[in-house]
């Protein structure tokens, strides 16, 4: 493969992240906002993103012969047209990698405000629970009297 192709293919990868890069963007507003009903749905696109995203890394072990952390010295040595494209895929990628971590962070606040609000409510149906008799007459604890009779 010569350095235009190598090029081409990276440029390819390069789209897949930014693509998913506006996933995880799509993703956050989602989880700011009070509807999160559409995360379903994106979950889906997220992981055809993320598995065509993995697909373009597997290949890229076929037309590079570096291992990790050695791609841009045999970029410079082979293909050094395509370096800043390759630049261009470490920057995206880390960024992508922290936008992840601040979903799952967002995701986490999520989760644990949900458990709290089912947990007020559980202790709310609790504290209710013996109001009430089978007849439908008021059985609260400690008072003698009737709901109205006065």
């Amino acid at each position: 493969m010569n350095a235009a192709e190598i090029k081409t293919r990276l440029t390819e990868e390069r789209a897949a992240l930014q693509a998913f890069i506006s996933l995880l963007e799509r993703e956050q507003q989602i989880l700011l906002s009070p509807d999160t009903e559409p995360l379903l749905d994106l979950s889906n696109e997220k992981t055809r993103a993320a598995e065509a995203l993995t697909a373009l890394v597997k290949q890229r072990a076929q037309y590079i012969a570096a291992g990790p952390g050695k791609v841009e010295a045999w970029l410079r040595s082979n293909a050094a047209v395509a370096l800043d494209v390759w630049k261009d895929i470490q920057k995206f990628g880390k960024q992508a990698q922290q936008m992840n971590k601040t979903n799952g962070d967002l995701i986490q606040v999520r989760m644990r405000y949900n458990q709290q609000a089912v947990q007020a409510l559980l202790g709310a149906s609790e504290q209710t629970a013996g109001l009430y008799d089978p007849k439908g007459k008021t059985n609260m604890p400690g008072s003698g009297r009737t709901l109205g009779s006065g």
